[in-house]
């Protein structure tokens, strides 16, 4: 067998000798993609070409050279199609990378700094790859058999007489150097564009499903097949993504850093790399629901079956998009706002009976967006706790901020009689939204009934409120004819209407703000304690100031506190009216306007007709009072 470095042999089943550039003629994304390729490449191969600040192969050192000065004219050329997404300079972080081979650093800062410049690259186009299910263990291996056996052999030793012929010699995946560096996204990703100067040519007739079968497949054949033991108790959890884009050495570093002895690396990377990829073990993340259900989407837009595709962008919205969105603002804050306007765009287009074509690129794009939120999440290994608690804390005083301003909204309308009955209800709706919440969270709710009982309770609120100010005003005008001010106030009846609006609106409101604090999927357990806890003081804070807000509270309807009330009441309207559209029980036709969900400000036909409506009904209330006021 021919003999070349370990270092080499990695090199050559990830990125290949000499991976091709793109051809000037092709789009800005294929360009992108490739240079990713390249500079992934560059932080491989690098380590067989320089040692100790020498040189140790001179071929393969000015090829590296060669290589970074195409990459440094690619990124100019496509640096205009990246200016959106405020990347930076492209080509300026390849410099960099080109001047630390330049001087012969160390392989591992040249690494470092290629795949600095490789995420920004992606950054700028949003590029990831990630398997949209589960790998499939057998298909894996028949693939494998069928396609690379007779090079890397049965058993991926590269010991065949094809392999003895090939110059360079097909890696050897059980080679202990090789094995460490593996990643089934390097793999993916070899497979997909092929190996320049090598026999391994792109296999483009695979799909993106056999690619990914064949890459778990190839990324397993150095561990044995476990037992049929139990789960080892010290088994981290990881993500089917998660996996994909670690290398066996990213995986043992993990495993230290949690104080697992080194002696139990094998056994973990085995049930890691054999059973956990495979199977439900291995943990699950809201995004990983939403992509299955946009490509479940764009199959049933191709069939002509428009529910399906409806129900399916329903569900990624509620299940993933909405669930993993503290998650997601942790990296990204731009990501996480694109893709709630792209769910909130593409179920407009739905509705507005937008074309095929239109719609299948729209659910492309989202599913897009949503793969690289998935990648750069498990890339990142985990947002810093702080940072974790402040976004969960932030996104739950965004909700909290919609039941402040409507209960707020319903001590105005109750007398200072009446207080008390807030003050209680309040109270009452925190416990409600907590239960509400860990019901949820055990998995007895699923996306569209928390957003359907956030939206209904509201909905219910609004029709209460309404109902008390009806008899509010009944009452105010029976005080005024008879001038007796001794009954100044809501009657039993108008006090028990504030009480269950009360109720309704604190535990939809707050339930939406628990929701959003605990809703952090990364794995910071005290973190996400940390935002839960913030949470509960803002809403207590938020009863205390209802307490205070209903001393101070006009004693008769038409005055202005009560009407900035009815203002205060409107966005609350919106997000009822919203909460249904994101069920699919109302239809969404799009309003060039700007989209703010904490205001309940949303730039849709339906919301803002409602919305006009209470105005309208708040200034007719206005322009009564005041003619009954001058009539006496």
């Amino acid at each position: 067998m021919a003999t070349v470095s370990a270092t080499a042999m990695a090199a050559v089943l990830l990125l290949g000798e000499r991976p091709a550039l793109a051809d000037p003629g092709e789009p800005a994304e294929v360009e992108a993609r490739r240079l990713v390729h390249v500079l992934g490449y560059v932080a491989m191969d690098y380590g067989g070409c320089v040692a100790n600040g020498a040189v140790t192969s001179v071929i393969e050192y000015d090829e590296q050279l060669a290589l970074l000065g195409e990459a440094i004219q690619v990124a100019t050329r496509i640096q205009p199609s990246a200016l959106e997404s405020e990347a930076g300079d492209l080509a300026q972080g390849i410099v960099g990378v080109r001047e630390l081979v330049e001087a012969k650093v160390a392989p591992d800062q040249v690494a470092i700094a290629s795949r600095g410049a490789r995420d920004r690259v992606a950054a700028a186009f949003r590029l990831a790859e990630a398997p949209l299910s589960r790998p499939d263990a057998e298909r894996g291996a028949a693939l494998y058999q069928e396609n690379c056996a007779t090079c890397h052999g049965p058993t991926g030793y590269a010991d065949t007489r094809r392999a003895a012929t090939l110059v360079p010699h097909p890696a050897n995946f059980h080679d202990a150097i090789i094995a460490e560096q593996l990643a089934p996204v390097g793999i993916e990703s070899a497979v997909r564009f092929g190996v320049s100067g090598t026999a391994m040519v792109p296999f483009t007739f695979l799909s993106a499903r056999d690619r990914w079968d064949l890459a778990f497949h190839v990324a397993g054949l150095h561990h044995p097949q476990p037992g049929e033991s139990p789960r080892p108790r010290d088994l981290p959890d990881y993500s089917m993504v998660e996996l994909a884009v670690r290398s066996d050495a990213d995986l043992r570093a993990e495993l230290s850093a949690r104080g697992i002895p080194a002696e139990r690396h094998a056994a973990l990377l085995a049930e890691l790399r054999r059973r956990v990829a495979y199977g439900r073990e291995a943990a699950s993340h809201p995004l990983s629901a939403a992509r299955a259900a946009l490509d479940r989407g764009r199959a049933a837009l191709r069939e002509g079956r428009l529910a399906d595709a409806r129900a399916a962008l329903s569900t990624a919205q509620l299940d993933g998009i909405d669930a993993a969105e503290a998650s997601v603002r942790t990296v990204n804050e731009a990501l996480a706002n694109d893709l709630g306007d792209g769910a909130f765009a593409l179920r407009a287009e739905l509705s507005a009976g937008a074309t095929t074509e239109a719609l299948d690129a729209g659910m492309a794009t989202l599913l897009r967006d949503a793969t690289y939120a998935e990648v750069a999440l498990a890339r990142s290994g985990g947002a810093p706790g702080r940072l974790v608690a402040q976004v969960s804390s932030r996104l739950s005083l965004r909700e909290l901020a919609a039941a402040a301003l409507f209960l707020v909204a319903l001590a105005a309308v109750a007398s200072s009689r009446s207080r008390r009955v807030v003050h209680v209800a309040s109270g009452a709706a925190l416990l409600l939204a907590l239960a509400a919440w860990v019901a949820a969270a055990l998995g007895h709710m699923a996306g569209f009934w928390r957003t359907l009982t956030a939206g209904a309770t509201l909905a219910l609120a609004l029709a209460a409120l309404a109902g008390t100010a009806a008899l509010a005003r009944r009452r105010e005008a029976r005080q005024m004819r008879s001038h007796d001010p001794s009954h100044d106030g809501l009657s039993r009846g108008g006090r028990a209407a504030v009480f269950a609006a009360a109720l309704l609106a604190g535990f939809g409101a707050g339930f939406s703000a628990l929701d959003a604090a605990l809703g952090v999927t990364l794995p910071v357990a005290p973190a996400a304690v940390a935002g839960a806890s913030i949470t509960l003081a803002l809403l207590a804070a938020g009863a205390a100031l209802v307490s205070r807000a209903s001393r101070a509270a006009a004693r008769r309807w038409g005055s202005p506190p009560a009407w900035l009330a009815c203002l205060l009441c409107v966005p609350l309207a919106g997000r009822a009216v919203a909460a249904f559209q994101l069920c699919g029980l109302l239809p969404v036709h799009r309003l060039p306007l700007p989209r703010f969900t904490a205001l309940g400000i949303y730039p849709a036909v339906e919301t803002c007709l409602v919305q006009a409506a209470l105005l309208g009904l708040a200034l007719a209330g206005a322009a009564r009072g005041r003619r009954a006021e001058g009539a006496c």
